[in-house]
């Protein structure tokens, strides 16, 4: 994969911004009330011993974890990481917390401009706008 040169469409600067402010409040939020993170995964996951450490290790893999496609799609412009936060995005609002209703709106905002013209050019190769060409300068 190489990384790709010239500016991002303001799609796709959208997303960046949208997807990782979400990931971010994910991430302040469980570690801001850790008792709700660790009785959390401890639903998730009964069979594992869910302590504070644990809780935090976990909340700081899923950030991590979020900054992977982030870095593809803008960097790389990786198609299939567009498809994958696409689909990891309609499950998170398949699961739906009213509480959580900012990230859900800042998701929303990321998948939103992943689908728009400009973003497939992006992931199309094209660039955003081509600038007039003036020629060749002729002195004499």
């Amino acid at each position: 994969m190489r990384a790709r040169r010239g500016p991002r469409p303001l799609a796709i600067r959208i997303f960046a911004a949208a997807f990782l402010a979400a990931a971010l409040l994910r991430l302040l939020r469980g570690l801001d009330d850790l008792a709700l993170a660790q009785a959390t995964y401890a639903a998730l996951a009964p069979w594992l011993p869910w302590s504070r450490d644990a809780a935090i290790v976990a909340l700081s893999a899923e950030f991590t974890i979020a900054l992977i496609p982030l870095a593809w799609i803008t960097l790389f412009a990786a198609r299939f990481a567009r498809w994958l936060v696409l689909c990891m995005g309609a499950v998170r609002l398949v699961m739906f917390d009213g509480t959580a209703l900012a990230g859900t709106v800042l998701v929303v905002t990321a998948m939103a401009s992943l689908l728009t013209p400009a973003a497939a050019r992006w992931f199309a190769g094209q660039p955003e706008e081509e600038p007039p060409e003036d020629g060749p300068a002729i002195f004499e």
